[in-house]
């Protein structure tokens, strides 16, 4: 496809391929550097290993839903649902578990059988009742807020003594909380580029017709990446309940936008078929720095938002290319 802007004039067809595939993760990783490079030299602090731990477990905690959300992307669908599930699973885990250790195994079950039964729905209403994935998660985005503020609109139950301790375990200097995460990218990469399944998933983002006259099982497919997309965010709801210690209606709120977001602007495209896991860590990392160093900065909240729309806007606009 022949790309009109003017940032690729004069390149041969193979350069505009590079850059059209390769290019936003270019760029990501670029705004990275540059926002290391002004948070070292504005910031003492920016750079320490406190600091660089903060960082590493924010980014777990938005990477792994954001994983998810890819997967589902990918297949030109959406999740718009993924920070409501987020917050039902935080209070569902601290309820069932209720500060004893005997629960915790209980906890774990009931939260991701919740992730797996929200996925199940969106799967059949996708495929079986053919509603578009938008409006699908959509309603659920409201329907699960709804029942999370029926239960309480203030904090509820209480995580175990171990389950709270997870949270700060490290191995050496990194948090294990990065390393379930790093974990998890992964696996991600292998199962896109190696696996039948990852490929199923590009096929039917490329163009679902043409998937399902090749033999596809385009709807098995979408219950799976739904089904993983929902147990994602439980997990991450249970990771919310670790720090938190207690399960807190607040959280969660936003959450979708923000995997949306680095899922992006990490060059996956939003019609499907085309993204990277490398791509979709940028993106997470992206976010992570640029909110970790407006608050190192001082940077008043609401400008805060100002500024992390620009670098957002910023980076997507880079190498935008005719067609996405």
């Amino acid at each position: 496809m022949k790309v009109s802007t003017p940032l690729f004039a004069g390149l041969t067809d193979s350069q505009r391929l590079f850059l059209r595939r390769y290019g936003p993760i270019f760029a990501v990783y670029g705004f990275i550097v540059v926002l290391i490079i002004i948070g070292a030299t504005q910031s003492e602090r920016f750079l320490t290993v406190r600091n660089l731990t903060n960082v590493a477990r924010q980014a777990a905690f938005l990477g792994i839903v954001a994983l998810g959300q890819m997967l589902v992307i990918l297949t030109a669908g959406i999740d718009l649902s993924v920070g409501s599930l987020v917050k039902l699973s935080i209070l569902v885990s601290a309820i069932v578990m209720n500060g004893e250790v005997g629960n915790q195994g209980a906890a774990i079950a009931a939260t991701l059988g919740l992730g797996l039964l929200v996925g199940l729905i969106h799967g059949f209403l996708v495929n079986e009742v053919k509603i578009a994935p938008f409006i699908v998660t959509l309603a659920s985005l409201g329907i699960l807020r709804g029942v999370s503020l029926s239960i309480s609109t203030s904090p509820v139950g209480s995580a175990s003594r171990p389950f709270i301790m997870f949270y700060v375990q490290k191995i050496g200097p990194i948090p294990v909380i990065a390393l379930m995460f790093v974990a998890l990218l992964i696996l991600t990469a292998l199962l896109l580029r190696y696996t039948v399944f990852g490929k199923y998933l590009y096929a039917i983002g490329g163009n679902v017709e043409v998937a399902h006259l090749s033999g596809v099982p385009v709807k098995l497919t979408r219950y799976g990446v739904y089904v993983i997309c929902s147990i994602s965010a439980s997990i991450t709801g249970l990771l919310w309940l670790s720090r938190m210690g207690v399960g807190d209606p607040a959280i969660g709120d936003g959450i979708e936008l923000q995997t949306i977001t680095a899922v992006i602007i990490g060059g996956t495209s939003l019609f499907g078929g085309r993204g990277t896991v490398v791509g979709t860590l940028g993106g997470v990392l992206l976010l992570g720095i640029t909110a970790n160093l407006l608050v190192m900065l001082g940077v008043n909240q609401f400008i805060q938002g100002l500024i992390q729309g620009i670098i957002i806007v910023a980076a997507v606009a880079l190498y935008k290319q005719e067609g996405d």
